[in-house]
């Protein structure tokens, strides 16, 4: 009996003493069986302040920690879902195998709006639902490339065959198509856990794309500069195939602005177009006659009710035609050039994509419209350029700013020999002498001036060309700059008119005047002006000059024995004799009867100097012109004959610095210096003596 009480206390006493520690334990069997929306567990009471109330407060903390930390993963969780469900895309997660383990909101709602029964999800949309077996019957809601096989596609991804993997397909099964694009994501890095697949709605960007493509195809038939007509039936096809429901007219306004006329409209019954074509314009005429009347867009959302339908219902019962929507096409002025019109079959109220297809559209039609009308009045101005420019017989030509020929007349052909081919493209300068790229040259100095802001306008200049034969041509060019909205020379116009009669005349006028017309020496009135400029040399430079007077000593016996012709050839003999003893800057003129006059230029600052040097160029005259002359005498009705004459000159030199005497009087030095050579017989030469 002892020892059964013994025991029975002995067993009290552990019970009693291990008590805490069987809580805990029931504590933890709760803890590992209890969902994750179930309270938690509360905390132990400490009954001893021994061993076993310390390993019950560490339980207790331990508790705690855990539910700290199971609550921070309830709020990460939530805040995931709250992301999760914020996104427009649709997000799932599946495990290995493909079966669906969670969804996000967006996901069970396009399930629901996909689904062929109203308000029942599609397959493909529940939590446990088989992924990859919706993509292997074929999908019927959805089409795309077909050379990507979705469910290989994301089994590879699953097997770790693959990284990723994307598809964008259009899906079907709503009143409007969408394009989606699906991308499957690994969900670790490891394979077997699964992935995240996401489906997000590209429809606005497959639209744009596809829109952007079609406008780029309308511009190109632009550019390409096709038909009007077919253009626009281009961009009525191109509307219509982007959105199926739609037919499109464009109706174009005749010159009078009073009526409508059929511009394209390939898909509406011809008796249709033809009811409208013709149409007068007016406030309550149909959408398109109201719209081009008041320059604002109608929208008639069923025609069969409508008021501005009332004379056009019937036709427009019998095509089908329910609802019009007609767009003003304006041109870049504001003036009305015609109407867009969108008709569906059906009572239809327009979306804001459906405003901004019919405003585009419009918009195309527009610069399709006024690009026809600006080619046309292209034409009709080059008709009547060809008519002024190509019938006249001055040049008329443009150049760009660097003066290469942009256009120039058939008039030039006529003109120089050379067709349009051969100068358009080539630089002015390459049609002119050397003394016409001077001249040339001097105008671009205007040019330049120009630039720098000081406009010269039109410019008058005469410059020689030559012609494909060879010929030496003079024109009279009037040149005009054109300038761009800044001021800034874009390029040339101007007309060239043919005056080579015309400076031949003044070339002989001229010779008349200042050459001797029997050997081309400067005569009395031209010497003057060069004495006169080397006098203003002298002056610059400070060296002296010469004024050589020459007399034949020997001349008037051949006049007498042999004739004036005789006399005359002397004449000239003796001109290109003198010319060659001096040099290009110096003069030689015919005085008049035998007598000749040298004008020596610039000879030196020291007088001695060009004394000495006067002399040497004296004495070379002298000695050549007293060499004997050969002269051959033609007579009409007689042979030839040649005769041998000798000849002498007597030659005064007069010396001057800067403005020591004047013209007169430096050659009354020369005459009296001539005059005292003869009385020093003949064939010398004096120097006339100042002091």
């Amino acid at each position: 009996m002892l020892t059964v009480l013994v025991a029975a206390a002995t067993w009290w006493l552990l019970r009693r003493q291990l008590s805490p520690l069987l809580e805990m334990a029931k504590t933890l069997a709760t803890l590992s069986t209890r969902s994750a929306s179930a309270q938690r567990p509360p905390a132990l009471p400490i009954l001893r302040q021994d061993e076993i109330g310390e390993l019950v407060a560490a339980f207790n903390r331990l508790l705690e920690t855990l539910g700290q930390r199971e609550k921070a993963l309830q709020e990460s969780e939530a805040f995931k879902n709250d992301i999760l469900n914020s996104i427009t895309a649709r997000i799932a997660v599946v495990d290995h195998q493909g079966v669906i383990h969670d969804v996000n909101k967006r996901w069970r709602r396009s399930a629901v709006d996909d689904g062929h029964e109203p308000g029942k999800a599609a397959l493909y949309g529940k939590v446990g639902a088989d992924y990859l077996a919706f993509w292997g019957s074929g999908s019927e809601c959805a089409s795309y490339d077909r050379s990507l096989d979705p469910r290989r596609g994301i089994q590879a991804v699953l097997d770790g065959r693959l990284p990723s993997f994307s598809l964008d397909y259009a899906c079907h099964l709503e009143q409007q198509g969408r394009w989606l694009t699906m991308v499957v994501t690994p969900l670790g890095r490891e394979t077997g856990h699964g992935a995240v697949i996401t489906h997000t709605d590209i429809t606005a960007v497959k639209r744009a794309e596809q829109y952007e493509q079609y406008r780029s195809r309308i511009l190109e038939q632009l550019a390409a500069g096709e038909p009007l007509l077919a253009i626009l039936e281009a961009l009525v096809c191109g509307v219509e195939q982007l959105n199926p429901g739609m037919l499109c007219s464009v109706l174009l306004l005749d010159g009078e602005k009073q009526r409508l006329h059929t511009g394209a409209a390939p898909t509406l019954p011809d008796f249709f177009n033809t009811s409208v074509d013709g149409m007068k314009i007016g406030a309550t005429v149909g959408s398109c006659g109201s719209a081009a009347f008041t320059g604002k867009r109608v929208v008639v959302e069923d025609i069969a009710t409508h008021p501005f339908w009332a004379r056009a219902r019937q036709p427009a019962a019998r095509a089908g035609l329910r609802s019009c929507w007609s767009e003003p096409i304006r041109a870049s002025t504001g003036e009305v050039l015609g109407t867009f019109a969108i008709y569906h079959r059906q009572p239809h109220t327009p979306s804001p994509s459906d405003i901004a297809i019919i405003e585009q559209s419009a918009n195309l039609a527009s610069i399709a419209i006024e690009k026809n009308l600006a080619a046309e009045k292209l034409q009709e101005s080059e008709a009547h350029y060809r008519l002024l420019t190509e019938t006249v017989s001055d040049v008329v030509w443009r150049q760009d700013r660097d003066h290469h020929f942009t256009y120039i007349s058939p008039a030039d052909e006529r003109l120089r020999g050379y067709p349009a081919d051969e100068v358009i493209g080539r630089h002015v300068t390459e049609i002119l002498t050397k003394e016409g790229v001077a001249l040339f040259r001097e105008k671009q100095r205007q040019q330049e001036a120009e630039e720098k802001g000081v406009r010269t306008g039109i410019t008058r200049f005469e410059l020689p060309q030559r012609c494909k034969d060879g010929r030496l041509i003079w024109v009279e060019v009037l040149s005009t700059p054109e300038h761009d909205a800044n001021g800034t020379i874009t390029g040339y116009h101007g007309i060239s008119r043919d005056i080579t009669k015309r400076k031949h005349e003044e070339e002989q006028v001229r010779q008349l005047a200042f050459y001797d017309p029997l050997t081309a020496l400067p005569n009395r009135r031209l010497l003057k002006d060069r004495l006169r400029q080397t006098i203003a040399s002298s002056t610059r430079t400070g060296c002296h000059g010469a004024v050589m007077f020459v007399d034949l000593d020997n001349f008037k016996p051949l006049n007498d024995q042999r004739g004036h012709v005789a006399g005359d050839l002397l004449l000239v003999e003796t001109a290109d004799r003198l010319k060659r003893c001096v040099r290009e800057i110096d003069t030689v003129a015919r005085f008049g009867g035998d007598e000749f006059v040298v004008v020596i230029n610039e000879l030196a600052v020291d007088e001695s100097k060009s004394r000495s040097t006067a002399t040497v160029i004296a004495e070379k005259i002298r000695s050549s012109l007293s060499q004997a002359y050969v002269l051959t005498i033609e007579r009409d009705g007689q042979s030839a004959t040649t005769y041998e004459h000798c000849c002498s000159a007597s030659i005064g030199v007069a010396l001057f610095l800067d403005h020591q005497a004047s013209q007169d009087e430096i050659l009354k030095w020369a005459d009296a210096a001539m005059f005292a050579a003869k009385q020093a017989g003949r064939n010398v030469i004096r120097f006339h003596d100042r002091g």
